[in-house]
């Protein structure tokens, strides 16, 4: 699920855009599935090392994402489980792209890569799953600066400029600090509920 403040940045340009493809008969679930595959392909692609190739991919899949949500509330389609499938296949999204890097370290014999890599991964994951459960208990937690669209952005700079590494370095470090921040952030809102 595309944050809402790429979404809201860029509605000028997505709302058009998502008008012509609605048009086509797709269904915003669809989108959602179709974003996933080419995904997958993306990671199989970097872990190839076809890098460009993949980042190509990337940005084809990030479109994806950006268009199913704007389809479904331009169609009036926006229901509860497409919501859950979209953040859903979000994740595998991501596990496919890092294990794409994580497989190109591997056969590199770059452990430095590969250890970033795997600390990127599991901040995306931990980013996602702290605003998850926090919303359990409270009514809303998006701070923090590392949501998907900003992984995805590094992650092509890192592709696109053969800055892999950096990009990794980058992501683990922000990604992990955002979902600490998630946490320190819904222990403070469940404290002032108490006081």
């Amino acid at each position: 699920m595309i944050s809402n403040k790429f979404r809201d940045r860029f509605s000028f340009l997505l709302t058009p855009l998502g008008e012509r493809v609605a048009k086509t008969g797709i269904s915003p679930n669809q989108l959602t599935l179709l974003g996933m595959v080419l995904s997958i392909g993306a990671g199989v692609l970097i872990a190839l090392g076809l890098l460009e190739w993949g980042a190509f991919l990337v940005i084809v899949s990030g479109l994806c994402d950006a268009l199913d949500g704007t389809i479904a509330r331009n169609t009036h389609r926006v229901t509860s489980f497409g919501a859950f499938l979209d953040s859903s296949l979000d994740r595998y999204s991501d596990l496919a792209l890092y294990l794409g890097v994580m497989t190109l370290a591997f056969t590199q014999k770059n452990l430095p890569l590969f250890l970033w890599t795997a600390f990127a991964l599991t901040g995306a994951i931990m980013v996602s799953y702290t605003r998850a459960r926090a919303e359990c208990l409270i009514e809303r937690c998006q701070v923090g600066i590392m949501e998907r669209p900003e992984r995805v952005i590094l992650l092509l700079i890192g592709l696109i400029f053969n800055w892999l590494e950096w990009a990794m370095i980058l992501t683990a470090i922000l990604a992990n600090a955002t979902a600490l921040h998630r946490i320190h952030y819904t222990h403070q809102q469940l404290k002032n509920r108490q006081d």
